[in-house]
């Protein structure tokens, strides 16, 4: 038999809009985390330990979030009871759209337990890659205390671990009293392993508080300096050297980036030396090639605003003026800032 388009949408079109928004939201959602930690510069150093573990981990972990505050909302029969009695939903399609609110519970119910086991996989590759790859430049990214630590100390020591393990075990109880054999032969054993769902919450509230991901930041300082002698960094050499190691010991190696340009090459063999050891292989020879250094700042800070300071000639002023006002691929704005002493 042919199909009434227009009783197919009367019926079934508004439970489909439902269902793809709901599907978008989730795509969107685990695609947008995904990207965010695979190449966001924050996540550089950590991405770099875990590796696709930390992107699973991460946007599975969004999708659950998800689904979990909507799961809940369609077996709140007080609300759906109010919303079917009253004028708060006065189209008739809609109000059947109530109807179909189990399916969607459950439907939410199986992305929840798809995903928790990537999530947990995930997880389980991370522990072992945060002691396989640990390093003491970056300890306070690492979960692990030292290289080659048992993985599984990282599951059951950690308020994650721990009340993530916990989680699992509730799940799937859950699961298991919500076959159908179950519920048809011991409804209360369905009843009361579903009533786990408040400890299951208190479980995840602790789990997300205790997850502690923080971003380490890759903001960089760019530093320019061109001078047309050596004699001309050396005033300069000592405090830079000393900022160099600074952050080297605070586990921020890239908050400062050092380039000194030399239009001269007399004597440069004075700054070369074990004192400036840090400055070695930041010393150039000639002009810094502007475009090329505002489109690698501009790559790095996608879609944010950077700070430019200028200190110098008017012709200097005026290139980085002209670059700063360009247009980039990237969505970064420049600020331009001059400041002159003469």
């Amino acid at each position: 038999m042919a199909v009434s388009w227009r009783s197919w949408l009367a019926n079934e079109g508004v439970k489909h809009l439902c269902l793809f928004i709901w599907l978008s939201m989730n795509v969107l959602l685990f695609w947008k985390t995904f990207l965010l930690y695979n190449q966001g510069p924050e996540y550089h150093y950590l991405h770099q330990m875990l590796g696709l573990g930390l992107c699973l981990s991460r946007a599975s972990a969004s999708v659950l979030n998800l689904n979990c505050s909507l799961i809940l909302l369609p077996m709140c029969r007080t609300l759906l009871a109010y919303l079917r009695g009253s004028q708060k939903v006065p189209s008739r399609r809609t109000r059947r759209l109530l109807d179909k609110s189990r399916t969607f519970h459950i439907t939410c119910g199986v992305t929840i337990c798809i995903f928790s086991g990537v999530h947990v996989a995930a997880h389980l590759v991370n522990a072992l890659n945060f002691s396989v790859n640990y390093s003491e430049d970056f300890v306070e990214l690492n979960a692990a205390r030292y290289r080659d630590e048992d993985p599984r100390k990282l599951l059951f020591t950690t308020v994650p671990g721990l009340t993530g393990v916990c989680m699992v075990v509730v799940l799937f109880l859950m699961i298991t009293a919500s076959t159908y054999a179950i519920r048809v032969s011991n409804y209360d054993i369905f009843w009361y392993t579903h009533n786990l769902f408040f400890v299951f919450y208190m479980l995840l509230t602790l789990h997300v508080s205790g997850d502690d991901w923080k971003p380490y930041k890759l903001r960089r300082l760019y530093f320019i300096w061109v001078c047309r002698d050596i004699q001309s960094f050396r005033w300069f050499a000592d405090l830079l050297c000393m900022l160099h190691n600074k952050f080297w010991q605070e586990n921020r190696p890239d908050y400062v980036n050092i380039q000194l340009y030399l239009s001269q090459t007399d004597g440069i063999q004075k700054i070369i030396g074990e004192k400036y050891h840090a400055l070695n292989s930041r010393l150039f020879i000639g002009r810094p090639r502007w475009k090329l250094l505002f489109d690698e700042i501009a790559k790095y800070n996608r879609g944010k605003t950077v700070g430019v300071f200028c200190c110098g000639p008017n012709s200097l002023s005026k290139t980085l003026h002209k670059l700063s006002n360009q247009i980039n691929s990237y969505g970064t704005r420049f600020e331009y800032n001059k400041e002159s002493f003469s």
